[in-house]
């Protein structure tokens, strides 16, 4: 059986479509290889540019994160910093406020023994005071009222002192706390801080200031206590000197004044008290001293020393002062002390004699009254008795004397310091 043969004509235009079809399935695959492999490097490229956007972005969060960290840590330095100087002026206020209480303690003790520190108190008024000059005259005697115990003297040239023919002690959060005011184109944080800063310095200048008064206070204090006790001591070494030698060496105080720092506070504080401890204990000494006026307003008639007796017409020790006063006039004591007796005696009429500190002894004569009894205290201008002429007596007046170990002292001298003590409003 013989084979069918096909035969097929191939035309010019299926050839075309044939060639045109292969071109076109290359150019197909060509392209999407050619789409892939470009697809691939702008996923890649792509890909980069986020990464490096990333990057730039965490290093610009990590420096803000960093400056932020800077600026908290300067804050919060800046506030460690203003509480450490609150603390610093709580303390001060503190120690200021303790110093503040043991100044005025001091100025209180100073003001108790007459030492202020301001001119605004009253003057003590002022006290009659006695002539010295009058009191140790000779030449003012009055015949009329003088009387007395007469010693008479052996040797009158020498006693008169003539010669024969051979032989000187803020509340800062307050004040942090009260509001700003700012000034336009500062920034606030740097207005408060400024100005919370003004605002400790001038209460530190304030607390210094304050501290530099309370020490100056004090050598104040010191400076008008010591002056004040070398005036007692000056005043009273003539008619005491050995009570004054002893009351010296136990108030030995003195020397320069440091400037003023912390550390020398407490000796200039104890320096003060020392010095007020050493004025009261002189004050204590000089007040029981016989230095008050027996007799007020009475005129000397007869002072202390060698006179020519009226009764004996011979010259003669007179051993102390004749004040002549009106009849009745009131005598007062001139010291604390113990009544030894109050009679009549001898030529001394009716007379009171008191016993006072430091072996003193001072006696009241010629009185028409007593008015006090063996044994009785009294006190530095206390009623003891009235002006009289009992006794060898010429006239009304009061025979004054003052003895220690019974032995005469001048009156004048006494009473001339009292004046002066006066003066002092002690």
């Amino acid at each position: 059986m013989a084979a069918k043969k096909t035969t097929y004509t191939m035309r010019p235009v299926h050839l075309i479509c044939g060639a045109l079809a292969c071109v076109a399935t290359t150019l197909t695959i060509a392209g999407t290889i050619g789409y892939y492999m470009m697809r691939s490097d702008m996923i890649a490229e792509a890909s980069a540019e986020r990464t490096e956007l990333v990057l730039e972005y965490q290093n610009h969060i990590d420096r803000l994160r960093a400056e932020i960290e800077t600026l908290t840590s300067r804050q919060m330095v800046d506030r460690e910093t203003v509480e450490i100087q609150v603390m610093d002026v709580l303390r001060r206020q503190h120690d200021l406020s303790q110093r503040h209480a043991i100044v005025t303690d001091l100025v209180a003790r100073a003001e108790s023994v007459g030492i202020y520190l301001s001119n605004d108190k009253p003057l003590p008024p002022q006290k009659p005071s006695l002539d010295s000059r009058g009191l140790a005259a000779l030449g003012g005697d009055d015949n009329t009222a003088i009387g007395g115990e007469s010693e008479l003297i052996d040797e009158p040239v020498k006693a008169l002192g003539l010669r024969d023919g051979a032989s000187k002690s803020f509340d800062p959060l307050t004040i942090l706390q009260q509001p700003i005011s700012g000034e336009a184109g500062v920034p606030d944080a740097l207005k408060k801080n400024s100005e919370k800063q003004a605002a400790l310095d001038a209460i530190k200048a304030n607390i210094s200031e304050m501290d530099v008064e309370s020490t100056a206070a004090v050598d104040a204090i010191t400076v008008a206590t010591e002056s004040r006790i070398e005036e007692i001591l000056g005043i009273t070494s003539a008619i005491t000197p050995g009570v004054n030698k002893a009351l010296r060496k136990q108030s030995a105080l003195g020397g320069p004044f440091q400037p003023i720092t912390e550390e020398n506070f407490p000796d200039r504080l104890e320096r003060a008290n020392a010095a007020l401890t050493a004025l009261r204990r002189v004050k204590f000494t000089a007040l029981r001293l016989p230095i008050k006026r027996p007799i007020r307003n009475g005129s000397v008639s007869s002072s202390y020393g060698p006179r020519v007796d009226p009764f004996l017409g011979r010259l003669a020790m007179h051993t102390g002062i004749d004040f002549k006063a009106p009849y009745g006039a009131r005598v007062f004591s001139s010291a604390p002390g113990t009544v030894l007796s109050a009679k009549r005696k001898g030529g001394y009429g009716k007379m009171v004699e008191i016993r006072h500190a430091n072996g003193f002894v001072t006696r009241y004569a010629h009185l028409s009254r007593i008015q006090v009894a063996e044994g009785d205290h009294v006190l530095a201008g206390d009623l003891i008795g009235n002006v009289g002429s009992t006794g060898r007596s010429t006239g009304p007046h009061l025979h004054y004397e003052i003895r220690r170990h019974d032995k005469p002292s001048n009156p004048a001298s006494f009473l001339s310091a009292g004046d002066k003590l006066a003066e002092l409003a002690l």
